[in-house]
């Protein structure tokens, strides 16, 4: 009976060995090792699992240089990667398909066709208040930004004409913004973000975290029409995923919070919209969303500092695929960062990027 015993618990020994040696791991497959010079990435977008594009600023540790805009750009799923200059600092990435694609920046929106090889600044250029831009197809668009920005564009982005719901939720233009854009399909669409006056900044006198207004706009005929609303809610909407029938919001705090962050799973169908992830000590920053699951990037700052909301610190990564239980996932201790970003056309072929120069890819 021992025997038997023993050798059923050296089999499951030896299926969890399997199991954690064939799990999947997240290592660094990019790197911008300069002692002069820092690689900031602000942008992610892989289309196809070949692919993928992250664009950032360099800038000069010594502060002798203008910073600059630049992208990484890989056709093989990050084996190797090749460096593109870049003629404006970039914001955010928006792609259609694996060729073409939209670059926010400081100084508006640039086109590309050459899967980010080379980009084109557009003629009719709205300006330089925008955060992201979403396109339903290559001619019809979307951009959001500050100041209740929401233009649309029904020529792949040469001229732009302003969406009129978006002035109407409270809160003074001068400090609100959209900072989110999200279509789950071809109709239904979310706009997000937040109305903050500089004398609140979600934080009263004491520090402690109070209720800001969030603004919403929602679609349901593909941009046609959007209705506005408003509400008073704790944190700051920093990311938003949506997918056929459900979406994931992510809420970030300040640091004297009982959370860092937490997310919040959108039923489209019903409106509701539970807790799924409570960040104490991790801050998440930022999160894919997959027919078969999703994945959560985080930061864990120091554990003492002061103010762990704005440090840098280890990179995690969490997987859940119900949307409620969320596993750890394997890292490289190398990764670290301040802000990561995720990106990829699906569960098997997915990537962070970090404010710290580093691209990770999941491997198996």
């Amino acid at each position: 009976k021992r025997g038997g015993e023993a050798l059923i618990r050296g089999l499951a020994l030896a299926v969890l060995l399997a199991q954690v040696a064939s799990a999947a791991e997240w290592n660094v497959r990019y790197f911008f090792d300069d002692e002069r010079e820092t690689l900031h990435f602000t942008a992610l977008a892989f289309p196809s699992a070949n692919r993928g594009i992250a664009a950032g600023v360099i800038t000069d540790e010594e502060g002798k240089h203008k910073p600059r805009g630049v992208a990484v750009i890989t056709a093989d799923g990050g084996n190797t990667w090749s460096q593109i200059q870049l003629q404006d600092e970039p914001v955010s990435l928006y792609f259609l398909d694996d060729s073409v694609g939209w670059m926010v920046t400081q100084g508006g929106i640039w086109k590309t066709e050459e899967s980010g090889r080379t980009w084109k600044k557009l003629s009719g250029n709205p300006g330089s208040r925008l955060l992201k831009v979403w396109f339903l197809d290559a001619k019809h668009g979307f951009a959001v930004g500050l100041e209740k920005t929401v233009l649309e564009s029904m020529d792949g982005g040469k001229t732009w004409k302003s969406v009129q719901a978006a002035a109407e939720p409270t809160g003074n233009k001068k400090f609100s913004f959209y900072s989110q854009i999200e279509f789950a399909n071809s109709q239904v669409g979310l706009i997000v973000g937040s109305a903050i006056p500089p004398t609140a900044r979600g934080f009263n006198t004491k520090g402690r975290q109070v209720p800001t207004m969030t603004l919403q706009l929602q679609t349901l005929d593909g941009g046609k029409t959007w209705k506005p609303t408003s509400a008073p809610l704790l944190g700051e909407v920093t990311a938003l995923k949506m997918r056929a029938g459900v979406g994931l919001a992510l809420f970030t705090y300040n640091h004297q919070f009982e959370f860092l962050s937490e997310v919040y799973r959108l039923n489209l169908g019903n409106g509701s919209s539970p807790s799924v992830f409570q960040g104490k000590t991790r801050r998440v920053t930022d999160m894919a969303l997959f027919p078969t699951g999703a994945y959560l990037v985080a930061i864990e700052p120091p554990a003492r500092a002061e103010e762990p909301a704005f440090l840098p610190g280890a990179i995690h990564v969490l997987k859940s695929t119900d949307l409620q239980q969320w596993s750890e996932m394997p890292v490289d201790y190398q990764a670290s960062g301040a802000h990561a970003l995720l990106a990829g056309p699906d569960a098997g072929h997915v990537f962070v990027a970090t404010d710290s120069g580093m691209i990770l890819r999941l491997e198996p």
